[in-house]
């Protein structure tokens, strides 16, 4: 009897078909990953399946021009209840502009919030994630870089902000398998 079964994994998409997909997968049972911990047969076969960033992440992204003044932006962020918005220049999304970035760059300066643009305070490179990108390595990647938002990108695109409130969430939903 080796780690590895064939399990039939059955994977329930929200928002699609009411139609399961269904396949037949050799699992290694010693992976360390997030599943959903769903139990099959009788003789206690987990089902597993990966949970990604897409499933969990904020979306649609918010983006301000990089001229925006700070104090737009926080008034923005503030009625919409996030910490983040991401910040372009002629279309390209370069930046993020957090709530850190205001508390450890911008207050420093003791300067008129409405003079400064958003685009000289954001954080730069984005660090950035495929909406595939397995939960448990997104927490990897935000806890090696000391970040708390991946900004996911598809086909060169921002859809959607991964952020630690939503790890939160993923963690709280499927537990981690450690």
């Amino acid at each position: 009897m080796g780690f590895n079964r064939r399990v039939l994994v059955v994977e329930l998409w929200p928002g699609a078909c009411p139609v399961p997909v269904v396949r037949s997968l050799c699992v290694d049972m010693t992976a360390k990953r997030i599943l959903d911990l769903s139990y099959g047969s009788d003789r206690g076969v987990r089902v597993e399946r990966l949970v990604s960033v897409r499933e969990f992440m904020s979306r649609p992204p918010v983006a301000l021009d990089s001229k925006t003044s700070v104090a737009d932006a926080c008034k923005l962020m503030g009625q919409r209840h996030i910490g983040s918005v991401l910040v372009s220049h002629n279309g390209v999304t370069h930046g993020i502009f957090t709530e850190r970035d205001l508390m450890s760059k911008v207050l420093l300066e003791r300067r008129d919030l409405t003079s400064m643009s958003v685009g000289s305070y954001a954080s730069s490179p984005l660090v950035t994630a495929s909406p595939s990108t397995d939960v448990k390595e997104a927490a990897r990647i935000m806890t090696e870089l000391k970040v708390r938002r991946l900004v996911v990108v598809e086909e060169g695109q921002p859809i959607g902000v991964f952020t630690s409130a939503d790890l939160a969430r993923a963690v709280g939903k499927f537990p981690l398998d450690l």
